[in-house]
């Protein structure tokens, strides 16, 4: 299988002083498989992923280390390069959906300037694959959502909604940050579905959650996180029937009696 991810002695550190958030990460993605980075809140899953997509202010942090997209440098890619590539072949599912979208346009004009910004679509073609996608994420009354401003509809619902604008390029690698946290349990399963069906069509997941659970259904592999070092990592089956830090005991504990709350 194809190498698509190389992430390399990450260090990223806050400046001006350069204090350390992420210290030394590496791990490899490759094509159709996937990869959970579990760990509570702090532990620098998210901004791991952030530092991917080019997505860290380059005045606050300082990032070290390499990334590389298909033996290609991200960290020394413009921003012309980053543009091009982020959102195409890798995508993205963030972790707060209100603050993901301009409010003061409207949801189709959004996903139809995402498409065409990718694509080479008219603006009739493109708000037809923005309806279709919308659809297959079980959303409902999609021509009045694609009319409708983000401040007027949930977080759940927003959430949703990015997820579908990020599937809908089937890129090689998608980002899920939290991806499910938003939604009830009936879409949360739908979501998981979703991903695993791309997972099987070839594109790479990387997972970013504290939830155990959505590892055990959707991980090849795990990294557990505490204070932005990789304290544990293995396959899911050895991470589970086998986990060797006291911290990684403590988050499947905690997520199993989550998931045991809920089905009470």
């Amino acid at each position: 299988m194809t190498e698509l991810l190389k992430v390399s002695k990450l260090c990223i550190g806050l400046k001006p002083q350069t204090f350390p958030i992420v210290k030394n990460v590496s791990f490899a993605l490759r094509e159709g498989t996937s990869l959970a980075v579990v760990g509570e809140s702090g532990s620098g899953k998210t901004i791991t992923c952030k530092s991917i997509m080019q997505l860290l202010n380059p005045k606050t942090f300082q990032v070290s280390g390499s990334i590389r997209y298909r033996k290609t440098e991200l960290l020394t890619m413009d921003e012309k390069g980053i543009r091009a590539l982020c959102g195409s072949k890798i995508a993205m599912i963030v972790q707060n959906p209100m603050t993901a979208f301009d409010p003061t346009v409207k949801i189709g004009a959004q996903i139809v300037e995402t498409l065409m910004a990718h694509q080479r679509i008219s603006k009739r073609d493109a708000y037809a694959s923005g309806i279709l996608a919308l659809q297959k994420m079980n959303l409902p009354r999609c021509e009045q959502l694609m009319d409708s401003y983000p401040y007027t509809l949930s977080g759940g619902m927003l959430q949703r909604i990015i997820i579908a604008l990020s599937l809908i390029h089937e890129p090689d690698i998608i980002i899920a940050d939290e991806a499910t946290t938003s939604l009830d349990v009936k879409n949360q399963n739908m979501v998981l579905d979703e991903l695993e069906k791309m997972k099987r069509n070839g594109i790479a997941l990387l997972l970013v959650t504290h939830d155990f659970g959505v590892a055990a259904k959707l991980a090849d592999n795990v990294i557990v996180m505490r204070e932005g070092k990789i304290i544990e990592r293995g396959t899911v089956y050895d991470i589970f029937e086998s986990p060797r830090e006291a911290y990684t005991k403590e988050l499947l504990k905690a997520s199993i009696l989550k998931r045991g709350n809920c089905i009470d």
